[in-house]
């Protein structure tokens, strides 16, 4: 009797609204593997994640595992050529890529999905046989030097180092995990190509990988192409965590521990760090989760509602931090303001004190039950993510859930554990916290080996711990009180009609609001836009400042008051545009008009208080000084945007405005922003248009005598015809950066197509030779680049190595190269595919109603309101012929290019 190719794993449990379909199945290598399908998709993706990270690097060459993950994009023998597999997914509308951890990799790709089965074929082949070619790990360990470089001034990797370098030595967290030309080097036994080979026979098993198939393909399609590109999988043994739950992540000296960052940009922080076991085999009760959500609950009388009305934060969240096989930081993590920095040791007294309260007074069932039904809800109407996000976090997910909840288990909540969250509680104490302040005015007396990060570290004196262990709290400070938002309200409203785009219901007396009742995504939620047209908003650098600080301390205002509405479903966000000032509300939509009311009655009325616009605009200054301040590239397109795009303004303009503006000037201009204005809004959902008549009731009344203004018109700067700038931006870091932006002739539906193949045919080659071949940096790009629908393509490097103008220089050599080799590489096979492939991606359906509301608003505000544009790009790209378009790029990109080239210098 032969033994069966495939064992079923069980049903995966999935929400009755829920359009996927799940089959789990176990090949007979010992591969298990999730297949999705996804009706109607047009696209497909895999991921298939190993039990095997930076915690299996040998000590002499940590940040193999990092290497290794690079080097098995680089050929194997079935697919020797590095490049087959990116051109391959590129010339399908995909791409690929992977992550490293501590514990776990994971590679994935996305592509059509009539290209799936062969996508699988080069996919898997990675796994098989790599080639771990000598001259490519020669280049691979410049690219992962390059990648350490750019990093070096980053703020998170350079407190990551602090965390690494004060934790237990023999904890495998304390190596190094990215590498770099000192670690990545042979050993007294071993070749680099040795190593390599050796730590992937270990890990790379089938009994050790979780395998996940997204298409629209059935599932029994999808398990038959998991048998026929993945059986061939070597079996071998699971990776076991176990091992590593004995050992602890801190050493009993490490605990109970004042240490003190000081960062490169200015910043004040305070992260208090509660070591905590390992909490896999609690997913199903999720305590830590439960106790965080109290912890970090902003609404009236909360921990962070005292401490920020005592004038010492800005903001505070709980629960996250590093988790693994047998440990958890549980961190508090606070945004202090100046006076905060001065009271740290009052800000986390209060913290420890509230921490008590909760083990005392905050184990009820009814509390539990709210996160409980608030999860339930999340889960009931989740919007699925795209093929591509969704394959790499299922694979992940079925190494830490049982199979039937790959999907549920990031929601389940069985109920209150009281044993488990008292003895959660209890290890939340000041001796064994770790309290981290950053800031650049902190005493150091030593410095991390790698990223260089200046650092102290002793321990909590007795006074300071009788200090955070004193039992009082200074401010008023209470429990949540019981939700009135949370609702168990599950149907949408019933379909009026069905309609296939929005309809302008009101277009009078300088309102207009668009209605549509969506007839697919028939849930109880929806999006509401709306945006108030204001000129003075854009009027100086300083007029946007005060309107960005403007929103800022209304969302602050408002944050006690809606917080229940915020956890029950109801959310919302309020930010300045290029037109005037856009409010936002999405979630469920019973809540949504009487949250807007709100909201519109506090913003035409509200006085802030003097000491949140003092330390608001403190916060916002900083932010803005220190932007891109070590991302020369980032910079770079900042400046491309700012050149480009009308009525926006520079970070530091914005910073040097707010910083000339005292409370009373600011109220002054504040109070100027809306008088006169525009309106245009979107309501998309499931309201009925009756709810589109209330919503203008709401603006007539709300903007009362407000409505003069005319709409602004915002036209992209055009360059002239063979028209070359050339700009230098300033910038701090040794590494240098280079741009090069070409701009289409006009708007049209034919320029942007002409553009959209360009990215298409072109971005692959360019990468390869730049990056790969070249060697010219870690950041290796190009992109299409629309600016209010006036096309645009860019070519960008950030290099460690190469001057801006030697980058400049290449950029334009590779790109005649590759256009030249246009003539003879463009078949008419390959350009009729191409041409099948960005027709696919044009016709593409909305995946939720979200990315649908954001497509019908982005329409709205460019003024196509008859959202037909990609059926006119389909059409100009029904009738582009193959000469004509070589003809067009060569004059658009070689002979009469209308470009812009921005070149990073030292400051």
């Amino acid at each position: 009797m032969t033994q069966p190719l495939r064992e079923e794993l069980g049903e995966v449990v999935k929400s009755p609204k829920d359009s996927r379909n799940f089959r789990a199945i176990r090949l007979q290598n010992g591969l298990s593997v999730l297949c999705v399908q996804i009706p109607n998709s047009k696209k497909a993706s895999a991921a298939l994640a190993v039990r095997a990270g930076h915690f299996n690097d040998p000590l002499e060459t940590q940040g193999l595992a990092h290497f290794l993950e690079h080097m098995l994009f680089l050929g194997n023998s079935q697919y020797p050529d590095p490049n087959e597999f990116p051109e391959f997914l590129s010339a399908y509308g995909g791409q690929q890529n992977a992550w490293t951890g501590s514990e776990f990799c994971n590679f994935f790709f996305d592509c059509q999905t009539r290209a799936l089965s062969r996508a699988l074929d080069y996919f898997s082949a990675m796994f098989t046989a790599p080639l771990f070619d000598e001259a490519l790990i020669r280049k691979e360990r410049q690219s992962i030097e390059s990648e350490f470089r750019l990093k070096e001034k980053d703020e998170l990797r350079r407190l990551y180092q602090v965390h690494k370098s004060t934790c237990n030595p023999e904890h495998p967290f304390s190596k190094f995990s990215v590498g770099n030309l000192d670690t990545l080097v042979e050993n007294n036994s071993q070749t680099l190509q040795e190593q390599l080979r050796e730590f992937f026979e270990t890990y790379f098993n089938a009994d050790n990988m979780r395998l996940t198939i997204v298409g629209a393909q059935s599932v029994d399609d999808l398990a038959q192409l998991a048998e026929q590109h993945f059986a061939k999988l070597p079996s071998g043994k699971a990776n076991n965590p176990q091992q590593l739950e004995a050992l602890p992540l801190y050493l009993p000296t490490q605990m109970g521990v004042y240490i003190q960052v000081k960062p490169v940009n200015p910043a004040r922080r305070l992260i208090i760090t509660l070591p905590l076991p390992g909490i896999d085999d609690d997913y199903n009760n999720k305590t830590t989760s439960f106790i965080a959500h109290i912890l970090g609950y902003e609404g009236p009388y909360s921990l962070y509602a005292a401490l920020r009305a005592q004038g010492w934060v800005n903001s505070l969240s709980a629960g996250g931090g590093m988790s693994g096989s047998g440990y958890k930081d549980f961190n508090i993590n606070i945004q202090l303001t100046e006076d905060g920095v001065n009271n740290a040791f009052q800000v986390a007294q209060t913290v420890f004190n509230y921490i008590r309260k909760i083990k005392n007074e905050g184990l009820e069932t009814w509390r539990y039950e709210e996160k409980r039904l608030t999860s339930e809800l999340s889960f009931h109407f989740q919007e699925s993510p795209p093929a591509g996000e969704l394959a790499p976090q299922l694979s992940v997910n079925a190494h830490h859930y049982p199979i039937h909840d790959v999907v549920y288990g990031d929601y389940r909540m069985d109920g209150l554990s009281i044993q488990r969250a008292k003895s959660t509680l209890d290890l939340m104490a000041p001796e064994r916290a770790r309290i981290t302040l950053i800031h650049c005015d902190v005493d150091t007396d030593r410095q991390t080996e790698l990223y260089h990060t200046p650092y102290s570290i002793r321990a909590l004196s007795a006074d300071e711990l009788a200090i955070l262990k004193a039992a009082r709290l200074p401010i008023d400070i209470r429990l949540p009180a019981q939700n009135p938002y949370i609702t168990d309200h599950m149907e949408p409203y019933p379909l009026e009609r069905k309609a296939n785009e929005p309809n302008a219901v009101i277009n009078k007396n300088g309102i207009t609001i668009w209605h549509f009742q969506d007839p697919d995504f028939r849930v109880p939620k929806g999006h509401i836009y709306l945006n108030l047209e204001s000129p003075t908003v854009n009027q100086s650098a300083t007029h946007f400042a005060v309107a960005r600080l403007w929103s800022e301390l209304l969302i602050d205002s408002l944050n006690e008051a809606l917080y229940d509405a915020e956890v029950a479903g109801l959310h919302f966000n309020i930010y300045p545009t290029q037109s005037g000032m856009t409010i936002h509300t999405m979630g469920l939509s019973a809540g949504q008009l009487p949250l807007l009311k709100q909201l519109m009655k506090q913003a035409w009325k509200i006085k802030f208080q003097r000491n949140r616009f003092t330390a608001v605009a403190q916060q916002l200054q900083q932010n803005w000084q220190s932007a891109h301040k070590n991302q020369p590239l980032n910079r770079l397109f900042a400046e491309l945007n700012l050149t480009l795009q009308p009525r926006l303004f520079a970070l530091h303009d914005m910073a040097e405005g707010l910083g000339d503006l005292n409370y009373k000037a600011f109220s002054q201009m504040s109070s100027e922003l809306f008088k006169s204005m525009t309106v245009s809004a979107l309501i998309h959902g499931d309201w009925r248009a009756k709810t589109a008549l209330e919503l203008h009731q709401l603006i007539s009344e709300s903007a009362e005598g407000r409505l003069t203004a005319q709409p602004p018109q915002l036209s992209p700067t055009r360059l002239g015809q063979g028209e070359v700038r050339k700009q230098t931006v300033a910038q701090t870091t040794d590494d240098n950066a280079t741009l090069v932006y070409f701009q289409g002739d006009n708007d049209s539906p034919e320029q942007q197509i002409t553009w959209m193949l360009a990215q298409q045919l072109l971005n692959a080659g360019l990468f390869d030779e730049l990056r790969t071949q070249r060697q010219l940096g870690y950041v290796v790009g190009s992109q299409y680049f629309p600016v209010r629908r006036l096309p645009g393509f860019m070519v960008f490097i950030q290099s460690p190595t190469h001057e801006p103008d030697q980058l400049h220089q290449q950029i334009l050599s590779v790109l005649a190269e590759k256009v030249a080799q246009l003539d003879d590489l463009l078949t008419l096979q390959r350009w009729k595919h191409a041409k099948h492939t960005l027709a696919e991606q044009l016709t593409v359906n909305d995946r939720s109603l979200r990315t649908r509301s954001q497509r019908f608003w982005g329409a709205i505000q460019m003024g196509e309101t008859h959202f037909e544009r990609n059926h006119e790009m389909n059409q100009a790209l029904e009738q582009l012929q193959l000469s004509d378009w070589l003809n067009e790029i060569r004059r658009l990109i070689i002979e009469q290019p209308r470009q812009i080239v921005l070149l990073s210098c030292q400051q």
